[in-house]
């Protein structure tokens, strides 16, 4: 008999604290305009089909790898039911070994929403006697396996559903619909023929790139651009009837990849200009051996600059952390932002060492806690 929930629907998981802080921080990440209870609703329900604390699910999905690895060898029914059986059997005994040996943590409580209260409490449930009849182990089990994977398998996790629709565009040659947010926090909707999902240079994030324009625009109005998946508000498939086709040519392809080779797959959608930068000794060292988001200069001028064709963009992400040791030059718009930034950042620092200061002079009026 599954544990019932009680009436406020108020649900207590233990999670060890190294989960908890993953957890928290792909809040932050992947939906940060959800609440804690929001996100962690959410999460166990895109997350379980796919794990394999769902060791029901996931034990049927082995099984159907089993079967299509045999497919060629012709056994008879029997014969296939007992090897697949065979092969299934460790591979269960370490899923349920698996889903009871995570640590104990601290305790969380947080809201079940109707519709995990329907899928975690369902008397249905056929995961119920690897979990002694109680969701909130399963529930544990499933956070756990989630926070043990790397960020990058975790977004693909959370927007699977996107990942494939994206893929599904570019198989069948159908534009995607993309809604986005702009700085100003605006929505703006995009029609994009999408050449593949891409991970950033760190292998952290998923990118959907391709060629894109405004909604309804014309294909003479795209640019090569990339949309980092968790910024997405919402994507579809348009319809085929009356709309252009979403394919991309072998030319078109060719193009995208070479873009991405010189200027990443994340900063594909600022506009490209000549940017000049002149380097000290030290800085030319960081330039070689820093390669994170590096910029490829097209050439060095005689007086040792290095030039670049890129976004503006992609120099401040790179070089802000040069310090004094790389000068923006051109153009006079990205120099004036590395200006400021660094100026608000030797004002704070001003602040910092003041404010000590006055807290030095006021303690060395006191001896003994007496006035001098």
């Amino acid at each position: 008999m599954i544990r019932e929930l009680n009436t406020e629907q108020k649900q207590r998981i233990n999670l060890t604290l190294s989960a908890l802080q993953i957890i928290n921080g792909d809040r932050e990440q992947f939906a940060p305009h959800l609440t804690n209870s929001g996100f962690l609703n959410e999460l166990l329900f895109r997350f379980a089909p796919q794990a394999d604390a769902s060791i029901t699910d996931a034990v049927e999905r082995q099984r159907q790898r089993i079967l299509s690895s045999l497919e060629k060898k012709k056994l008879s029914q029997e014969t296939l039911d007992t090897v697949t059986e065979a092969l299934l059997e460790p591979f269960r005994r370490e899923l349920i070994l698996k889903a009871s040996g995570h640590q104990k943590g601290s305790s969380l409580i947080f809201r079940l929403n109707n519709q995990n209260r329907d899928l975690f409490y369902s008397q249905d449930w056929p995961d119920a006697k690897y979990y002694d009849n109680t969701p909130s182990k399963y529930m544990k089990a499933l956070l756990e396996e989630y926070a043990s994977h790397t960020m990058y398998q975790r977004e693909a996790f959370y927007f699977q559903e996107w990942i494939t629709l994206a893929e599904a565009a570019a198989a069948a040659g159908r534009l995607l619909r993309i809604t986005s947010v702009n700085a100003k926090g605006e929505k703006v909707v995009w029609d994009m023929r999408v050449y593949g999902i891409l991970p950033n240079d760190a292998g952290l994030f998923h990118y959907i790139v391709g060629r894109s324009v405004l909604k309804g625009g014309l294909k003479s109005g795209e640019r090569i651009a990339s949309f980092r998946i968790s910024r997405i508000v919402d994507m579809r498939i348009l319809s085929a009837a009356g709309i252009r086709s979403g394919s991309l040519s072998k030319a078109e392809r060719k193009e995208i990849s070479e873009k991405i080779a010189h200027d990443h797959v994340q900063f594909l959608v600022g506009e490209r200009e000549e940017c000049v930068v002149r380097l000290t000794e030290k800085g030319k060292r960081m330039y070689r051996q820093i390669q994170y988001m590096k910029p490829l200069a097209s050439f060095i001028d005689e007086e040792g600059c290095l030039h670049f064709d890129c976004s503006s963009f992609q120099i401040l992400q790179y070089f802000y952390r040069f310090g004094e040791h790389a000068c923006i030059l051109e153009p006079a718009s990205l120099r004036e932002v590395f200006y400021d930034e660094y100026k608000r950042a030797y004002e704070a620092y001003l602040k910092i060492c003041a404010d000590k200061e006055t807290s030095l002079s006021e303690d060395l009026r006191w001896q003994g806690n007496k006035p001098i």
